[in-house]
């Protein structure tokens, strides 16, 4: 890694850059946001590429590259909806944004896949659905669908900033961080002259030491990587923390197409086995009981619905198709719904090893290595989980749930779970269409019954801050718009 006070020395007043240094875990998954998969790569890529709408700190949403609201231009079975780009919007190379490039980037969104198919029609930008989907704007202002403009391999956006010319993932990988300069042709202001994401790999148990210790020396500015607790446990000085419930959840994943786990009956058994109590204390120091997941949806979405079922914890002991042996699947970092990842996973060890379970984890060493081993489907179980891309919980339901969304062709998709079934899919049509607590409950007790998954914990959003930091905002979706962001 390069040295990130030679990177950053003060220079002369006459050529003073005003840099933000962020503090991240690892170096993005991708440089086109369409495919991004992770916090990390939607952080970054979210400062270059903008989204047809944008999600207000409140947790509303207003037009940004679209000039308005989505227009219902035909109903039924497959409705029409329409818009048009924002006039006067250029990208980073200087070309003007029209509904014909909108159309083409939307196309190539992993998001939109199945769901719609995107076409110009005199001068806006048309959605034909797969099906009813009342509140589609939602989807539009995830970090995967920010809208690029793509030529000879380079990705060019309209946000804030830019990649420097000539970015590469080896030379981000190489230089330890991604360099993002202002984009000169960005219609609105940009505190910084350049946001720099200064990679700090965790340590082999996930605890993020190297990050601590940057911090310790006063060589970042902020991160969304560290808490209150850190500051406290580490005597990290000169920082202000920040922490809010968050829209996300930790889960622990059954690979549905494994032989072994289309016995309803075993993964009911595990499910009543795991005991989400130490993955909590282990993930939250205090507090750790608010923290339980009752429900996959977390709550900033919605009160929780799931079951409060007893838990017989010995169905397991005696189950005729009990395995001898299962892998778990890790991520690589720790993530906003999974801030201990490596010690939560030899706690379920832990505890699947008291009913003869023996539980290899494969821990995985990057966002390819991780993503490429949810892809080809290569676990019998996986702890992971689910931050909210939007705040409609039809959303994060079919996106955990739906058939549609199962990994095939070597596509990563986000059924993690591998489920694929035509009663849970009307289902998450039927509340799609009509969001009620009844349709919601449906959902639920399908999860309880049919032991899908298992939620274990709710994300909490967190950051530090250093005091010469101000206009700092953090979304309980993570969204964070670097620009506003100031330094005295």
């Amino acid at each position: 890694m390069s040295s990130l006070s030679t990177l950053t020395a003060p220079p002369s007043a006459a050529t003073a850059v005003k840099s933000l240094r962020i503090g991240v875990l690892s170096a993005i998954g991708t440089l086109d946001p369409r495919d991004s998969g992770d916090t990390i790569t939607g952080l970054i890529l979210g400062q270059v590429h903008e989204m047809a709408y944008k999600m207000t700190d409140s947790g509303t949403l207003e037009p940004c590259l679209f000039a308005e609201f989505l227009r219902k231009d035909r109903d039924g079975a497959q409705p029409v909806y329409s818009a048009p780009v924002r006039p006067g919007i250029l990208f980073s190379d200087g070309t003007e944004l029209t509904a014909e490039i909108a159309a083409t980037s939307l196309s190539n969104a992993g998001a939109l896949r199945g769901r719609a198919t995107v076409a110009a029609r005199d001068g806006r930008v048309v959605f034909t659905m797969s099906g009813p989907s009342p509140r589609f704007e939602n989807v539009l202002c995830q970090w995967n669908t920010g809208i690029v403009l793509e030529r000879q391999g380079t990705f060019y956006g309209t946000g804030p900033y830019r990649l420097t010319p000539g970015t590469t993932m080896q030379s981000i990988k190489d230089a330890g961080m991604a360099r993002l300069e202002r984009n000169p042709k960005y219609r609105g202001n940009a505190a910084s002259d350049e946001l720099l994401f200064v990679i700090y790999p965790t340590d082999a148990d996930g605890t993020p030491n190297r990050l601590i210790d940057a911090s310790k020396r006063g060589d970042i500015d902020l991160t969304l990587n560290l808490s209150v607790n850190d500051i406290v446990r580490y005597g990290i000085n000169g920082y202000q923390p920040m922490m809010q419930p968050g829209n996300s959840t930790g889960i622990l994943f059954f690979n549905n197409q494994r032989p072994i786990f289309r016995d309803v009956t075993l993964r009911r058994a595990i499910q009543h086995a795991i005991n989400p109590i130490p993955i909590a204390e282990i993930s939250y120091e205090k507090n750790h009981f608010a923290f339980l997941a009752g429900d996959l949806i977390p709550p900033l979405m919605g009160k929780a619905s799931g079951s409060t079922e007893m838990r017989d914890r010995e169905l397991l002991r005696n189950h005729p198709n009990k395995p001898a042996s299962l892998t778990l699947l890790v991520p690589w970092i720790p993530r906003p719904y999974l801030p201990k990842p490596i010690p939560a996973a030899r706690e379920i060890a832990r505890q699947l090893s008291a009913y003869g379970i023996q539980v290899k984890l494969l821990e995985t060493t990057s966002s390819e290595h991780y993503f490429r081993s949810i892809t080809v489907g290569d676990y019998d179980l996986s702890i992971g989980g689910w931050v909210a891309d939007n705040p409609d919980p039809a959303e994060f339901y079919e996106s955990l749930l739906s058939s549609a969304q199962v990994s095939t062709g070597g596509q990563y998709l986000t059924n993690q779970a591998r489920w694929q079934n035509a009663e849970t899919d009307a289902a998450l049509a039927t509340y799609r269409a009509d969001p009620s607590p009844a349709n919601r409950k449906a959902i639920t007790t399908m999860i309880e019954r049919e032991a899908i998954l298992i939620p274990l914990i709710y994300g909490a959003s967190t950051a530090i801050r250093s005091r010469k930091v101000k206009n700092f905002h953090i979304a309980p979706s993570g969204h964070v718009d670097f620009a506003d962001v100031e330094m005295f």
